[in-house]
């Protein structure tokens, strides 16, 4: 019985945790207890469910430390997600900025991003664990080979292993979100959690002057995933600009506050469809299409060597583990 009185603002929140106690399922439980910490992030007595759940061995000690490349605080909680090994930064509630111009102030409930695209090794493990193979309907099927696990293939993918993965459709994306217990994040989600509080052109604030070359672009290739720390935004996640774009989830036009449905459907598909990638790729050298604003929509049946994912949790959310 919890002696947590029932007028603090997180005292059903605490209470679960407290029931949490008697799950044996360590993954189930782990994945859970996050939840419930962050659902109290706003709350008044944050700090106390915060300190239990970590006494009580339901967390683990997180990343709260370090400041973005312009010296501010990042102020993100990182927790690491059970099922996949992502890291997951803490995307505060409030308003954020939309469009070139700031044209748009808009508000969103918190949520967590993961702090760098979904790698090669983890695309690996979850083909190995799920057996996931493409819809039948699915067109370039071939395009999805390149995730083989022939012996040759098997080779190249041990050394591009912490390289974004890539030769990746919505679909696919969507597959691998609802195996690790996430989702896609709206467009808009991408861009508050690449803007920060402040509204900036870039992660990392202004244009650099010179040659200074912040994040991987210009190039011929994808490189590992944070390989370019000066690229971290205020809340933290690395890699938003440069390595590959980042498919997001189809969203309600104008609504930019729209929080994605925790496990989307993955029937709703079909050919003709399109979503937004947000984020420049590798490919890019024009600093007017590096800009976090900046979108492109493709097929969501598409497949190419610029485009990969990150996972987002919206909260609430109870995954499927």
């Amino acid at each position: 019985m919890s002696t947590h009185r029932d007028d603090t603002p997180s005292a059903a929140l605490f209470n679960e945790l407290h029931e949490l106690l008697r799950q044996e399922d360590n993954k189930k439980r782990g994945f859970r207890a996050w939840q419930i910490v962050l659902e109290a992030s706003a709350n008044s007595d944050f700090a106390v469910v915060f300190d239990f759940a970590l006494e009580k061995g339901l967390i683990l000690p997180v990343d709260q430390g370090g400041k973005s490349a312009d010296g501010q605080p990042h102020g993100s909680t990182v927790w690491t997600n059970p099922v996949d090994g992502s890291q997951m930064g803490w995307i505060p509630p409030g308003p954020f900025y939309v469009g070139k111009e700031k044209e748009h102030r808009a508000e969103c409930r918190g949520f967590s991003l993961a702090r760098h695209p979904v790698t090669n090794a983890q695309f690996k493990r979850f083909l190995d664990v799920t057996g996931y193979t493409p819809p039948e309907n699915h067109p370039n099927p071939a395009l999805f080979l390149s995730h083989s696990t022939s012996p040759l293939l098997a080779l190249r993918a041990q050394e591009v292993a912490q390289h974004p993965v890539v030769w990746v459709s919505y679909v696919d994306a969507l597959h691998y979100c609802r195996w690790a217990g996430l989702t896609l994040p709206t467009e808009w989600m991408w861009e508050k959690a690449a803007r920060g509080p402040d509204g900036r052109d870039y992660p990392w604030g202004a244009w650099p002057e010179g040659k200074q070359k912040l994040a991987n672009v210009e190039s011929d290739g994808t490189c590992p995933v944070g390989s370019f720390p000066r690229t971290r935004t205020a809340y933290g996640c690395e890699d938003m600009i440069g390595n590959v774009s980042e498919w997001c989830q189809i969203t309600k036009d104008g609504d930019y506050g729209y929080m994605p449905p925790a496990l989307p459907d993955l029937d709703l598909w079909q050919e003709g469809t399109y979503a937004a990638v947000r984020g420049s790729c590798f490919l890019r050298s024009n600093p007017s299409r590096m800009t976090c604003w900046h979108r492109r929509r493709l097929s969501i049946t598409r497949r190419n060597q610029w485009v990969g994912f990150r996972p987002a949790l919206p909260l609430p959310c109870r995954p499927a583990l």
